[in-house]
């Protein structure tokens, strides 16, 4: 039997718990332009709202308040987004207020600059889709 592989297009979307949903809405919408897609910030303890942008990437985040249900959340390593001008990247971080740490990476075939958002969830920005790999 031949072995048969689903095939990737694109990301869908991040589904994340974050400790302050206001604070994360915030930071997506300010630092990458992210709309509003589903605002369920009312919903006390269930709280969650989905931002990001038409066919290029979503992320869902749910507010961590319920400790006792899940009282080590998961956790993401990092995730990647591909912008343009990675020229410019660092510039407009910084006048977005976000950390650069130590500036951007230099791969073999791409840069990336790694900054948190507020909840210490790490984002890796790249130039190019799989830093390059073929």
């Amino acid at each position: 039997m031949k072995k048969t592989q689903l095939t990737v297009v694109k990301i869908d979307h991040i589904n994340m718990r974050v400790k302050n949903l206001k604070e994360s809405i915030e930071f997506y919408e300010r630092v990458f332009g992210f709309q509003m897609k589903e605002d369920h910030s009312d919903e006390g303890d269930d709280a969650w709202a989905i931002v990001g942008l038409a066919d290029t990437a979503y992320i869902c985040m749910y507010l961590h308040a319920d400790k006792k249900r899940f009282p080590e959340a998961l956790q993401i390593m990092h995730f990647g987004l591909v912008i343009d001008d990675f020229d410019t990247v660092l510039e407009r971080l910084k006048i977005n207020g976000v950390d650069v740490g130590r500036g951007y990476v230099q791969w073999p075939k791409s840069r990336s600059v790694y900054i948190s958002d507020p909840n210490g969830h790490e984002i890796d920005l790249t130039e190019r889709v799989g830093g390059g790999l073929g």
